[in-house]
């Protein structure tokens, strides 16, 4: 059988749309055994490492000036973005976490509003409120008057913020993601951003009481595996193919594979994590993703949360 280039390209974007899914899953299994840091620390290390060795090749730089501008995307992006979410997914489910990380676009629609970047229609406030219904399915599993008695709502409120602290780096960036290919500014954010870990992974802290070198003594293979699975097909290799699609098909038919991500999460979560989905859980994840794509179908820009 012949597959042509466009099919080839649809198959490794729903391998991206699989590995961002199931990444709440690994994530969580890997903070078995690493803290939040430490995790995020180990990851973005051997990313780092991986996107400087591919930039090296492709020989691509960037100007001085813009520097300041990608440290502080790199400290939004990867430095507090995974500190948030991995302490997040410590104190709730990672379907949760999945469908909460979905609602970044409506966020960013919002903040673009109160900016004055951009007036909303009708069809993006009915999205909005029917992605916010949802959230209120999801984090109640159900019970909409016992909301704030959710046993998982911690967690769900710092992955809240985590989506709000994307919706700012989305806005923020949205000058310096069109001056170089999304490609290298995203190698150098994560360069940027790991390298601000070091110090907080390294010596003991009160953010981070144990370092990654004492907790990297006593991983257990699947916490390695778990890692390098985050690290090197996550980030790197779905970050190449995501761009790669939107160069190839364009961003509004390249983002729709962001939607498939939060299926794939509720399997992952289901048959890894043995976590349990009741049908009113299921309806607001239903709604999230529902009113995420009708607030945003109008301006898709390609651009996708990070997991």
């Amino acid at each position: 059988m012949v597959i042509n280039k466009d099919m080839a390209i649809y198959l490794s974007l729903t391998c991206v749309a699989f590995l961002w899914g199931t990444s709440f899953a690994i994530s969580k299994i890997a903070l078995y055994e690493l803290s939040p840091l430490n995790l995020a620390g180990f990851r973005f290390f051997i990313a780092a490492i991986l996107f400087g060795i591919i930039l090296a090749i492709k020989r691509a730089g960037i100007h001085k000036e813009d520097i300041p501008q990608l440290v502080i995307m790199g400290f939004l992006s990867i430095t507090s973005y995974f500190y948030i979410q991995y302490t997040g997914l410590l104190y709730t489910t990672s379907i949760n976490a999945a469908l909460l990380l979905a609602t970044s676009p409506v966020w960013t629609t919002i903040a673009s509003v109160v900016l004055g970047q951009e007036k909303v229609n009708r069809n993006s406030v009915v999205g909005m409120l029917i992605a916010f219904l949802g959230v209120s399915l999801v984090i109640s599993r159900g019970k909409l008057f016992s909301l704030f008695a959710s046993e998982t709502i911690f967690g769900d409120l710092l992955l809240l913020l985590n989506a709000i602290v994307w919706a700012i780096f989305t806005l923020y960036g949205k000058k310096i993601m069109t001056k170089y290919s999304p490609f290298t500014a995203v190698g150098y954010i994560t360069i940027f951003g790991a390298v601000m870990l070091l110090p907080v992974i390294l010596v003991p802290n009160q953010l981070n009481p144990v370092s990654l070198l004492a907790q990297i003594a006593d991983i257990s293979l699947q916490t390695l595996a778990a890692v390098l699975y985050l690290a090197v097909l996550c980030s790197v290799y779905a970050y190449y193919t995501w761009y790669h699609g939107i160069e190839k098909i364009g961003a509004v038919r390249t983002a729709s594979f962001y939607y498939v991500s939060p299926l794939f999460a509720l399997l992952a979560g289901i048959w890894l994590l043995k976590e349990t989905v009741t049908f009113l859980v299921l309806l607001g994840g239903i709604a999230v993703i529902g009113g995420v794509y009708l607030t945003n179908k109008s301006k898709c820009n390609g651009m996708s949360s990070k997991s």
